[in-house]
């Protein structure tokens, strides 16, 4: 476990990690793109990452793209949005990603999941509220995978996240933040302010103190395209 002060100085460090002890693998798809002939997809890969940030301030956060955050984030609290606002701040991401094109009705036209559908409005003032009754309770886990995730592998997306879990301790709320797979390079800061975004918003809710943020990553990844503007 590596331990940062903020995210500038994680950001530095994995950067260093992913150069220095990636490993090369060829996956054969990204998100449900099929690219093992593809080169460029080819990746420098760390397993079981895992870091705690003890300040995570999104504001310290550099390379996200704050347009998309920004509204992400307002889809997520809204809850239940598919395909939402978001999407439209970096279309050069996500429309490829978008189902059921080409029907003549856009009410086919939607992603897999969206994390709006998955974990926001009222899946986040549950937690609030368990907080506000069981303050020391070990069970405040916000899930983003869900059991039928597993019959779709290979067809259609399944979410990077796997969830979010908060544990108040020492009179402050920490989050540990979980994923299956994450880009460094296309994903990476947007994912943390997002999870920044959540940790502070419970916490304010909550009225507690904003504690720590940890991240374990299954895959951590750099694909080769992207080598040159991140090392």
């Amino acid at each position: 476990m590596r331990f940062y002060v903020d995210f500038a100085e994680a950001k530095n460090e994995i950067t260093r990690d992913l150069a220095e002890l990636g490993v090369d693998v060829q996956p054969e798809t990204m998100q449900d793109i099929y690219v093992a002939d593809r080169p460029e997809f080819s990746t420098k890969e760390l397993q079981n990452y895992a870091y705690t940030v003890s300040n995570p301030d999104y504001v310290l956060i550099e390379g996200a793209h704050w347009d998309w955050v920004k509204q992400e984030w307002e889809d997520r609290l809204l809850g239940g949005l598919n395909p939402g606002h978001a999407w439209k701040q970096r279309p050069e991401v996500w429309e490829q990603f978008i189902e059921g094109r080409g029907r003549g009705d856009k009410r086919w036209e939607k992603f897999a999941y969206t994390y709006s559908e998955r974990m926001g409005g009222p899946h986040i003032e549950k937690v609030v509220d368990e907080l506000r009754e069981h303050p020391h309770s070990r069970q405040l886990w916000v899930p983003v995978w869900y059991p039928n995730d597993e019959n779709r592998r290979g067809e259609r997306r399944v979410p990077c996240s796997l969830g979010y879990w908060f544990v108040h301790r020492g009179g402050q709320l920490n989050v540990t933040y979980v994923m299956r797979s994450c880009d460094f390079a296309t994903h990476w800061a947007n994912d943390v302010a997002l999870a920044s975004l959540l940790l502070h918003h419970i916490a304010q809710r909550a009225e507690l103190e904003v504690g720590s943020l940890t991240q374990f990553i299954g895959s951590f990844h750099v694909y080769a395209k992207d080598v040159a503007s991140v090392f």
